[in-house]
């Protein structure tokens, strides 16, 4: 597995000594180290372990010498491995979508598709699924490239028409028929934009495109790709082309929303490879803290550390995923992150530490805002947990639900994990065991406090029970039983706010009218209150509130000025309109 990669390669041992032996291993343009050791033979050793999969590697001698003068560093071994012929073979899928038209080869599922397709050629040339569809003469180099693409076309079809009931040769036809459109449309585009981003710069290009399709935003976007392509494929290093388009692009928040789109559709092609994801991640000491470092990616809150060595341009892409500017690259980082998860490869280096590192992981999965990433994250927690027990098929299953139920102490938690994971597979092959640990969990006796937890403040607690609400009402469930589940989830939360005098406590009479209807609004926001009853209790205070004569007069008293009072009027009406209470 990819990650197993992402292990870091430095040892603490050379901290302090005179003399090391680096071991350093060539990778496309430039040296890496692997290793620094105290002795020339256990520098010789690895070295000629690492060699048979590594492209060359070699020994450099560091003496740090008299203190106060530079160190001497001098190379006593270098070999370089001998390339063989590499043998590029189609990739397996489990599933492709069914494109019925020509443009449909373009979005994002069926690039994907194409990806993982073509995974060995793409990585071999230093090309993504875009480049292939919009750039013809890397198609037609595709097409010519021994048997890879009557391969690929074979396997699609054969997929597809299992889902479709064609005929597999049929199906194949099609399939050429539209590959030889779009090579024909790409070499048309070609001709039509002779100017490029190196030229004009990014916003420059795309709006001579722009001016060029005059109002059509489909050629717009195609002939777009197709010059941004045209400088892709001239770089040969899958980052580097992440980094050029990010720093073509520049700041978002200036660009068109079309623009921003075409963006996220190339980073995403190029993204979606294990070993960009590696590389944006630096060096990290084990697969857990790769994973939860891969949040903080997905997150926006990735900051490189000087021990990590990551790249400057893994920020640069954090906070453009943060910002909600980027879906589709979001999912493909998501789905590396998932593929890990679900995976076999340990967690820690020390064996001992494997449970506690997934332990940790699922906790930082689960907040008071939902499960993050829903069903699929639920699912890839699940087979995950497979790598801590032996037995497989639907016993292996059911002990790995159980097993990452018990690794949370949080009632609540477990439930929200037992409702999204109805939406995934390993919950659809294992329903009767979902809904039997389901229903306890949400039985008639049960509180708030015992789901969330009494010390909890009551903004998150009521956070947490909003979002359970949700994932049950929206689950996979069985309809009768999401529906009763969900009630059920709806009254505890009503009863709550009746018995702990919730909306007392917020309209406190002795406040302004000001600060009681504000503070009921802001506790009506879908995301701390979503359950239709508890909704309704505050729907109603809030309502008899505004029925009061002069109800926006006696608002804004103690508001001195116009501005003030109109900007505290529009602020609240803003509230009733997010709670959909207007």
């Amino acid at each position: 597995m990819w990650v197993s990669n992402l292990l870091g390669g430095g040892s603490g041992g050379a901290i302090g000594r005179r003399l090391n032996f680096e071991v350093q291993t060539f990778k496309s343009d430039h040296w890496v180290i692997e290793d620094s050791l105290a002795t020339e033979e256990e520098a010789r050793a690895l070295a000629t372990k690492l060699l048979p999969n590594r492209d060359g590697v070699r020994i450099v001698r560091d003496f740090a010498g008299v203190p106060g003068k530079p160190a001497t560093e001098t190379i006593i071994f270098s070999e370089m491995r001998e390339k063989k012929g590499k043998t590029i073979s189609v990739q397996p899928v489990e599933d492709s979508p069914v494109c019925t038209d020509t443009r449909a080869y373009l979005e994002a599922d069926s690039r994907q598709t194409i990806s993982k397709l073509l995974r060995q050629y793409l990585e071999d040339k230093a090309l993504t699924a875009s480049e292939l569809l919009y750039n013809a003469a890397e198609m037609k180099r595709a097409i010519n490239f021994e048997n890879l693409i009557p391969t690929a076309v074979g396997r699609v079809a054969s997929i597809q028409g299992k889902v479709t009931g064609q005929d597999v040769r049929e199906r194949r036809d099609l399939i050429y028929s539209s590959l030889t459109d779009l090579r024909t449309k790409a070499e048309e585009a070609q001709k039509r934009v002779g100017f490029s981003v190196k030229q004009d710069g990014f916003r420059g290009a795309l709006e001579k495109v722009d001016a060029l399709c005059n109002g059509d935003d489909a050629e717009a976007d195609y002939l777009s790709k197709v010059i941004l392509c045209r400088d892709l494929v001239q770089i040969r290093n899958l980052l580097g082309k992440v980094e050029w388009l990010l720093e073509s692009a520049g700041d978002a928040a200036q660009n068109r929303t079309a623009h921003i789109n075409i963006i996220d559709t190339l980073v995403a092609d190029a993204s979606s490879f294990p070993s960009v994801l590696q590389d944006l991640l630096g060096r990290q000491p084990d697969l857990a803290t790769a994973l939860l470092r891969m949040l903080d990616l997905l997150e926006g809150k990735f900051e490189p550390t000087e021990r990590e060595m990551a790249p400057p341009i893994a920020k640069v892409l954090s906070n453009w995923l943060g910002s909600g500017h980027a879906p589709q690259t979001w999912q493909v980082v998501l789905e590396g992150f998932l593929r890990s998860l679900r995976g076999t490869t340990p967690l820690a280096r020390d064996p001992d530490r494997n449970r506690t590192s997934f332990t940790t992981i699922a906790a930082r999965l689960i907040t008071p805002a939902g499960l993050f990433g829903g069903a699929r994250v639920a699912d890839a927690l699940a087979l995950g947990y497979l790598r801590f027990i032996e037995q497989g098929g639907g016993e292996g299953r059911r002990l790995s639900i159980e097993g990452v139920m018990g690794l949370l102490p949080n009632l609540r938690d477990r439930a929200l994990f037992l409702a999204e994971l109805a939406g995934g597979d390993v919950g659809q092959r294992e329903m009767e065991t979902v809904v039997a640990r389901l229903r306890p969990l949400l039985s008639t006796d049960r509180d708030v406090n015992q789901l969330v937890g009494l010390q909890v403040p009551l903004k998150p607690k009521m956070q947490a029970m909003a979002s359970l609400y949700t994932s049950v009402s929206r689950s996979a469930l069985p309809d009768d039983v999401r529906i009763m589940l969900a009630d059920r989830v709806d009254e505890i939360v009503a009863s709550y706010i009746a018995q702990a005098k919730v909306i007392e406590r917020l309209d406190d009479p002795s406040a302004s009218l000001r600060i009681r209807a504000t503070r009921l609004m802001q506790f009506a926001a879908n995301d701390v209150l979503s359950s239709p009853k508890a909704r309704k209790m505050v729907r109603d205070q809030i309502v008899g509130h505004l029925r009061q004569p002069n109800f926006d007069g006696k608002f804004v008293e103690g508001l001195n000025t116009p501005q003030e009072q109109a900007n505290a009027l529009r602020q609240f009406y803003g509230l009733l309109r997010q709670a959909q209470f207007m």
